[in-house]
């Protein structure tokens, strides 16, 4: 009976300790894994926003077109076995054909552009039509 005791106790810690390194671990190493990009919409209208990523040699390495309604978001995942380096990339975002910004980052697993259409600043009420920012993790 100890016997049958002792190796349910031993396979129970092995599977403790499989499931914490293979799953549990890489979250406390690179945090949780945040799309590539979030797109929200907060205006009353409409919208087609397009968006370009360079690299650091200036080349596109994605080009993505969203079209939003009001109020909806959108989040375009990070590849699963990215290519991306922790170099400096340039999110070129075009809103409807008309407004063009530029963000200049870099990309970790805990990182995302998050991309806000004619957003509200609290304090002084001014509309912006782009508004970029990073959000870590």
């Amino acid at each position: 009976m100890k016997t049958r005791n002792k190796i349910f106790i031993g396979v129970g810690i092995v599977a403790l300790l499989v499931v914490g390194f293979y799953v549990i671990f890489p979250f406390y190493l690179v945090g949780s894994p945040l799309p590539l990009y979030y797109i929200e919409n907060e205006d009353v209208n409409n919208h087609e926003v397009v968006i370009e990523i360079f690299d650091s040699h200036n080349k596109s390495i994605l080009k993505e077109t969203h079209k939003l309604s009001p109020k909806e978001s959108v989040e375009y995942p990070k590849p699963f076995l990215p290519k991306l380096t922790e170099e400096e990339y340039i999110f070129k975002i075009t809103l409807d054909s008309e407004v063009t910004e530029t963000y200049e980052t870099e990309i970790y697993p805990w990182l995302m552009v998050a991309i806000h259409l004619y957003h509200k600043d609290p304090a002084s009420g001014e509309v912006t039509p782009i508004d970029i920012w990073a959000a870590v993790v």
